[in-house]
């Protein structure tokens, strides 16, 4: 760069760079003469130096030259005990004596040009203890203004264009702006160029020179920056005379650029040499020299760098001896503190990593949290130390289970991420660390999202990694993983392609003697596993031993992935037992098992998991050497899983399950294991998930109560049996229903905790209730970081809330499961009858009012494998399209359908009837009620319509009036609700919904409400009012809804079956996001408003029950389609008794609507069944 191109750069820098007042200021002639006349005395009284040196108190302080001399002996006096005692206000003076000097130089006319360079020295090293961006900007425009003045001077100028690179290479990694770095590299090549080759500075110039070619290669990863940079320090080093005070600095850049080549290029020589030359800096610096520390360190990279390589145990213990001097070393407030702690927390977490000692990685943890607390966020390495944290916290996830760990550590790398736009070089380094993080977390979550993110991350990261990169197979690697446990997920045989094929190339990458190659064989033992499984083919499950063997025989003994091997190694020998039956791999399976348990740290995340394959590989040689010993050892293994003090909730809720069922085989008691797994039930299905999701993890305990439930009947334990299917069943439900919760004896106990109830239960509300929509993946934004780890934090808080409650007095039960003592106050209005299907036997427990026990009735003729066949035949009632007019469709085989309504009566509804001695005697008004409340695949069948209809045979249609409920708890919520006889009912009509099929009987639907409602009032939506916004602001006006339209049940998202209205779908997800007090009926005349979904039969996932969440204690609703000229026909007769007089009774409304299905099956025919029987009563 010219002289003029410095000089343009110096005024440029003047336009933009704030001086300090005493060079920005235009001062008048007065207030210049004041400032000359001014004492010195009195100026470094200000200063705070109290007295002159005995030398300079003789110097003629009258004199320009005198008061010069003292200013520039004064700032050197002060910077030389600022080097000692490292105070501030030393420096400080220092620099003001240098501003005066400068000042007074340019009155005088003295020459400038050192003292410019003086100054931007003192302000230089100012920036370094402070990083404050003023005094680097200003320290380089006096270095600016030195050179324009030095540029006749060959060696002043050279020293001046080095310095000058020497600060624009500090802003750049103050700012890492690559603008920054090359004016460094600018500068300092042309001081290189000018300077003599024998000339003693020109080592000087050469370091700094390959200092900044270094600094650039890490910014932008070129190759060539590095080499320039290697091949200047190399010359930097020769040109150094042995016992010159430079060599020791030079030698450890060169050091540290071979150490970045290694890391680039993998050749062990580099990094040979980068100890080398370290070890030589370290041992060349004195103990107390300023720059011992940063040696230290750097030599310690190196050695931590061995040690990822080699795995040796006494290269990591060499890197954290030399990172602890170098903190050891150093003051609070040094600039280079942060990075030896970052250095240290980095060799503490391979440490942890290694020998799996989980204080060393709370060391790592606290280390690297104060690296980030002494560093700016502007500052470039501020991502990296918030990057490394992230993985610290990643691990003690994997170690302990805590998902604040996890969701910290994605908002921690997500944040670096974003320092890091396109074209970064740490940009592929933080995509792959965020990725790892995502993997971990939906491995614990279970949310598709998360591993869809995860692959977004890993695959970008691989894209920004040269082939040539050493740090390629790690990041393939982790690719391969995520795609494995989408396979695992989803099932879906392309993802294990993929997965198998980066892997292979991930091995074959990785040389022989590289510590991570057991770890990498492993996951590609695990990933042909999963093809085993997938396609059954046994070549898959030998490569898999073989890869799981291979990572065995080379890790560690004593490495903590050891124990994963051994028990994925275990789990393999028991498959091939299953398929093969050889023996000697089942007692192979439980051998590896064993040695893994060995392993397992107690705190350890993963214990569940080791013992659960352990049990099942007890499980499995009882079954096949009939040895009790080891059935009672299966179920030591269950139990300690189930009972570990970690948390896997999915794993430890088999566990328990596992341990009730060996339990029962050995003639035990399965009472604690039972127990176990319903108290997990909270941590799997969380509410800190959303509700689509935790739709999707409550398979994983579908028949958990009926199992639970079985065992409990057959002992006579029906209480505990009527818990057990309440608990069990309707999770999500009954976790809305929590949250809806008054909390007014809380607040009455303690009025602050219950307006801390109230406000967490909103928000959680919201939380779960957000839009698939919204978690749509890939997406990385830290916004969807915030709201999952917000909605995650609420939850937390939640159950804090709930340990707070159950320590008040009279609280120590409040919303936990509710007891039999609770629960048969839901037989109020008449007999509850909850019948469970299972495997081994089915019965019916009937809650009978001002009955203090259960009646119990076994129902000996029906079987879980009857209801399955049974199961099918409702479906045929919607297999066909009837007419324009219909809503919905009609059966096409009516046969098959009496035959299902005849056995429903025989097998379950009959002996139901007849234990509870209702034979048909009474008639209308005096018909008892009775709710059914069934279990599994039998909810969706029309209990209330069972039958033999022979012609000569009552059915239940004509001995009870019939409800339905899918838990005894929804009753009782709704029991003392009322509604306001002056609420009216909002009527909402559509007779053409866009897209779909004209309904003109709704129009006479809505006349024939209208005629009874006048005196109640109404508010009637249709055509183009009938919005859904309109529609769900009405509801919320009016105590009554009628809904004449258009339905669809969503099988593949329950949560979008919706109404069809106007202008779109108003969906079960939206319905059940009202919380509408005191509202009485909810008339679906639509149609499958009561269908469910076949995958969740225990979770009420269909329209009516929206409606009954929304807060509308009674529903009329229908379980398939109807004809449209039969929902004016039943609304009217159903409208003209529960208004009759003028009041609105809800509580009529089965009454109402049983008269109105007998005169439509008096009009129709009894064996017309698909045209009266879809029609139900929900709730109170």
């Amino acid at each position: 760069m010219s002289v003029s191109e410095i000089e343009r750069q110096s005024s440029a820098s003047n336009k933009t760079f704030a001086l300090p007042p005493l060079l920005r200021k235009e001062e008048s002639g007065e207030e210049a003469a004041h400032y000359a006349g001014d004492s010195l005395y009195a100026f470094f009284e200000r200063l705070g130096i109290a007295a002159l040196p005995e030398e300079e108190g003789c110097t003629d302080l009258t004199s320009p030259e005198g008061q010069l001399d003292t200013l520039i002996s004064v700032a050197s006096r002060c910077q030389d005990e600022y080097d000692i005692d490292d105070e501030i206000d030393l420096l400080n003076a220092s620099i003001e004596c240098e501003r005066r000097a400068l000042k007074l130089s340019q009155e005088a006319g003295f020459p400038k040009i050192e003292r410019f360079r003086a100054l931007g020295s003192s302000l230089y090293l100012r920036f370094r203890r402070l990083r404050n961006l003023a005094d680097i900007d200003e320290a380089i425009w006096h270095q600016n203004q030195a050179a324009a003045l030095g540029s006749n001077e060959h060696d002043l100028y050279a020293a001046c264009l080095s310095h000058l690179g020497v600060l624009w290479n500090e802003r750049f990694q103050r700012l890492g702006r690559r603008e920054d770095i090359d004016y460094a590299v600018d500068y300092q090549s042309q001081a290189v160029q000018i300077i003599p080759e024998d000339h003693p500075d020109r080592p000087m110039h050469l370091s700094n020179l390959g200092n900044s070619f270094h600094c650039r290669f890490q910014r932008l990863g070129k190759l060539d920056d590095l080499d320039r940079a290697i091949e200047s320090h190399l010359q930097a080093v020769e040109l150094t005379p042995k016992g010159d005070e430079g060599r020791p600095s030079r030698l450890s850049n060169l050091g540290n650029s071979w150490l970045s080549r290694f890391e680039s290029l993998g050749e062990l020589a580099d990094l040979d040499r980068a100890i080398t030359y370290h070890s030589q800096a370290v041992q060349l610096t004195p103990d107390d020299h300023p720059k011992k520390p940063v040696r230290l360190s750097n030599l310690g990279n190196s050695w931590l760098t061995r040690f990822e390589h080699s795995g040796e145990l006494a290269d990591i213990a060499r890197a954290v001896d030399l990172q602890s001097q170098a903190v050891h070393l150093t003051l609070d407030g040094h600039p280079g503190r942060p990075m030896y702690l970052n250095n240290l927390g980095d060799c503490w977490i391979r440490r942890f990593q290694r020998l799996g000692d989980l204080a060393d990685l709370e060391r790592a943890i606290e280390y690297q949290t104060q690296a980030i607390q002494h560093t700016p966020e502007d500052h470039p390495r501020w991502p990296r130390y918030l990057n490394n944290l992230g993985g610290m916290l990643v691990k003690r996830f994997e170690r302990l289970g805590e998902l604040a760990d996890i969701d910290r550590a994605l908002k921690y790398q997500a944040q670096a991420l974003q320092t890091a736009q396109d074209g970064h070089p740490d940009r592929a380094w933080y995509l792959y660390s965020l990725g790892n993080s995502w993997d971990r977390r939906f491995e614990r979550l279970g949310e598709l999202m998360d591993i869809d993110n995860a692959i977004e991350c890993q695959s970008q990261s691989v894209q920004l990694t040269s082939k040539s990169d050493p740090r390629r197979p790690s990041r393939l690697n982790n690719l391969a993983n995520s795609w494995f446990r989408r396979f695992e997920y989803l099932g879906e045989l392309g993802d294990i392609d993929r997965a198998i094929e980066y892997q292979r190339q991930v091995v074959q990458l990785t040389p022989e003697g590289n510590p991570n190659k057991p770890g990498r064989l492993s996951s590609l033992g695990n990933s042909w596993l999963g093809r085993f499984k997938c396609l059954g083919e046994v070549e898959d499950l030998e490569r898999a031993i073989d890869y799981q063997s291979q990572a065995i025989q080379l890790i560690p003994d004593d490495h903590l992935s050891r124990l994963m091997f051994l028990s994925n190694l275990g789990g393999l020998r028991l498959i091939r037992f299953e398929r093969l039956g050889e023996p000697r791999d089942l007692d192979d399976s439980i051998e590896c098992k064993l040695k893994a348990l060995e392993l397992t740290p107690g705190d350890y995340a993963y214990r569940p998991d080791v013992l659960k394959g352990l049990g099942m590989a007890y499980l499995n040689r009882f079954y096949s050497r009939a040895n009790r010993d080891d059935l009672g050892l299966a179920l030591n293994a269950f139990r300690d899983g189930a009972k570990a003090g970690v948390f896997r909730p999915l794993t430890q809720t088999q566990c328990a399950k596992l341990w009730a069922r060996t339990s029962i085989d050995l003639n035990e008691s399965p009472l604690d294991g039972y127990r176990t797994a319903f108290q997990m039930v909270p941590h799997l299905v969380w509410l800190g998930q959303t509700v689509q999701h935790r739709r999707q993890v409550v398979t994983n305990i579908s028949n958990l109560s009926a199992e639970a439930a079985a065992w409990a009947i057959s002992t006579h334990k029906y209480d505990l049996a009527l818990e057990w299917l309440e608990q069990g069943r309707s999770v999500i439900w009954n976790q809305t229903l929590q949250l809806r919760t008054p909390f007014e004896s809380v607040s009455a106990a303690d009025p602050e905790l219950g307006r801390q109830f109230r406000d967490i239960a909103s928000q959680l509300e919201v939380a779960s209730s957000c839009a698939a929509t919204a978690y749509e993946a890939p997406n990385l934004s830290i916004d969807l970081l915030d709201r999952a780890q917000n909605h995650h934090t609420i939850a937390l808080r939640w159950e804090e809330l709930l340990t707070r409650a159950r320590q008040l007095p009279g609280f120590e039960n409040f919303l936990l499961p509710r007891k039999w003592r609770e629960l048969k106050k839901a037989a109020k209005d008449g007999p509850v009858v909850v019948i469970n299907v299972y495997n081994t036997r089915c019965d019916a427990l009937i809650v009978v009012p001002q009955r203090e026990d259960l009646v119990h009735v076994p129902l000996n003729k029906f079987s879980h494998e009857k209801l399955s066949r049974m199961k099918i035949q409702p479906f045929h009632l919607a297999s066909r399209c009837d007419d324009s007019t219909d809503r919905g469709f009609k059966p096409d085989r009516p046969q098959s359908t009496l035959q299902l309504l005849a056995q429903l009566w025989s097998d379950v509804v009959g002996p139901v009837l007849e234990k509870l001695s209702y034979a048909g005697s009474c008639q209308g008004d005096q018909l008892p009620h009775v709710t059914w409340c069934a279990t599994g695949a039998l909810s969706f069948l029309p209990l209330h319509a069972a039958g033999l209809y022979d012609g000569s045979s009552l059915g239940a249609l004509d001995i009870v009036v019939s409800s339905y409920t899918p838990t005894l708890g929804a009753l009782l919520s709704h029991s003392k609700q009322s509604t306001d006889p002056r609420s009216g009912i909002l009527l909402v009509g559509q007779e053409a919904s866009p897209g779909q099929a004209s309904l003109p009987k709704t129009v006479d639907e809505l006349k024939a409400i209208r005629r009874h409602a006048s005196s109640t009032g109404f508010h009637q939506l249709d055509g183009a009012s009938a919005t859904v916004n309109a529609t769900l602001s009405e509801m919320k006006r009016h105590g009554w809804v009628h809904l004449a339209c258009h339905a669809i049940q969503d099988s593949q998202n329950p949560a979008h079956s919706a109404f069809y209205l106007y202008d779109g779908r108003l969906t079960l997800e939206e319905i059940s996001k009202q919380n509408l007090p005191n509202k009485g009926l909810a008339f679906l005349s639509a149609c499958e408003t009561a269908t469910g979904d076949s995958r969740l039969p225990d979770e009420a996932t269909h329209l009516a029950a929206g409606m009954l969440i929304a807060g509308y204690p009674s529903v009329i609703a229908t379980m398939w389609s109807i004809v449209d000229k039969d929902g004016p026909f039943i609304a009217d007769l159903v409208y003209s008794q529960l208004i009759a007089d003028g009041k609105m009774n809800h509580k009529e409304a089965a009454r109402a609507l049983h008269q109105a299905v007998i005169k439509l099956r008096e009009k129709v025919g009894p064996k017309e069944v698909w045209r009266w029987a879809p029609f139900v009563h929900i709730g109170v």
